[in-house]
């Protein structure tokens, strides 16, 4: 059989650039998600796109080295959402957090905001407009 790939000119393209818990399940174990973070980061253009993704993988190397013990949360895969009318290589960098304690998600869901988080994303050229972090909380049956 004769396979095609098919797009169209409104087609969304994102790349994968890190590979997180909810494509290697091994990392997340037994463990059961409560909440789920979902990041947008706009970058203006290539370079900021590569300085990002270098600070989730160096972020990620970090949380991988935790003890099981202290893994409250952990990165779910990053993509790159190139955009087309960026004449620079702009895009977005997106990418989850998986939550695996309540009471950590509680307290730090909102971290992005603080000013250390703040201080990060000048350093990496992504302006505080560029974010946008939406938060889910499993739901339980009743």
């Amino acid at each position: 059989m004769h396979s095609a790939l098919l797009e169209s000119g409104n087609a969304v393209v994102r790349y994968r650039v890190m590979t997180g818990e909810d494509d290697d399940r091994a990392r997340r174990g037994a463990k059961r998600i409560v909440g789920r973070s979902e990041v947008a980061l706009y970058c203006k253009d290539a370079d900021t796109i590569e300085r990002t993704i270098e600070a989730l993988r160096l972020s990620d190397a970090e949380l991988v080295k935790r003890p099981e013990a202290e893994k409250t949360y952990d990165w779910q895969s990053a993509y790159v959402e190139p955009d087309r009318t960026s004449a620079d290589g702009g895009g977005n960098v997106l990418f989850g957090v998986a939550w695996y304690d309540d009471g950590f998600f509680a307290q730090k869901a909102e971290a992005y905001s603080d000013r250390m988080h703040h201080y990060m994303f000048d350093r990496l050229g992504i302006a505080e407009s560029d974010i946008e972090v939406t938060h889910w909380r499993a739901a339980t049956a009743a």
